[in-house]
């Protein structure tokens, strides 16, 4: 049988590109063969480069779909399979959890950070600038109603508005600086922020991979995902090829509608 090949988006970043090579390192162990990749150096995984033989035979998951594919389909099909599209629904990675802990180093941690509170992520630089910013009305409000009173702030946009307000509020900052431009791989002050979301005892998300992937691999007591009718990612009814990302293992989780 043919091998895969993770052929990462040149837009996307950490959390796309761990979508990717999930997708890719769980089809392969699947179809058992090889995988090949450019490496994620934010988990040291190390690349494993091969050009593809022959342009010939080669199912690429763009072909399609951008987020929804048949994995089974996929695992039964002969030809090589080029990994190309972000693939960014729970149903691939629910039931591998544990194994996908294990492939990106995450060590299971009872001892929570910042217990007792809220960390909210507050994604704004390139959402700010695509119209998909939640904004400070949505995240005042999921404050407002989540039942927490001492809430800290990742961000990658320290000095925004909508951070600002959130402070003059009573939330407390727990990132520092100011991330203003477009970078592939996570720099320290970035892998910073999600460790914090990675290991702290309640998180609320932003429609982002970069916090979807410190909540999935995580040990949370409650993760509050974002949805909101104002901005088209993360659909609260996800039909046909889109994001469909929500999971909950043990009814602690919850979405958020605003």
């Amino acid at each position: 049988m043919n091998d895969v090949y993770v052929q990462f988006d040149p837009a996307g970043r950490m959390g796309n590109r761990m979508f990717q090579y999930a997708f890719g390192w769980l089809l392969a162990k699947e179809r058992n063969c090889k995988l090949f990749h450019e490496g994620l150096p934010n988990f040291n995984i190390p690349p494993n480069l091969e050009s593809l033989r022959s342009t010939k035979d080669i199912t690429k998951t763009r072909s399609i779909g951008d987020q929804k594919v048949n994995f089974n389909e996929l695992v039964k099909d002969e030809n090589a399979i080029v990994v190309d599209s972000y693939l960014q629904r729970a149903e691939y990675y629910i039931n591998h959890r544990d194994k996908l802990r294990e492939l990106f180093s995450i060590k299971e941690n009872h001892e929570y950070i910042n217990k007792g509170k809220l960390i909210v992520h507050v994604r704004e630089t390139d959402y700010h600038q695509v119209n998909c910013f939640l904004g400070y009305d949505y995240y005042y409000k999921l404050i407002k109603d989540s039942g927490f009173t001492d809430i800290g702030i990742i961000t990658d946009n320290s000095y925004c508005e909508t951070v600002q307000k959130l402070l003059s509020d009573g939330c407390e900052i727990l990132s520092e600086g100011l991330v203003d431009k477009f970078e592939l791989f996570s720099n320290q002050r970035s892998m910073n922020d999600w460790m914090a979301l990675l290991l702290s005892e309640n998180i609320a998300l932003s429609q982002s991979s970069f916090s979807w992937w410190a909540a999935f691999l995580g040990y949370h007591k409650k993760i509050i995902f974002p949805y909101s009718h104002k901005v088209s990612m993360w659909p609260v009814n996800p039909e046909g090829d889109v994001q469909d990302l929500f999971f909950d293992f043990d009814n602690s989780n919850v979405k958020y509608i605003l």
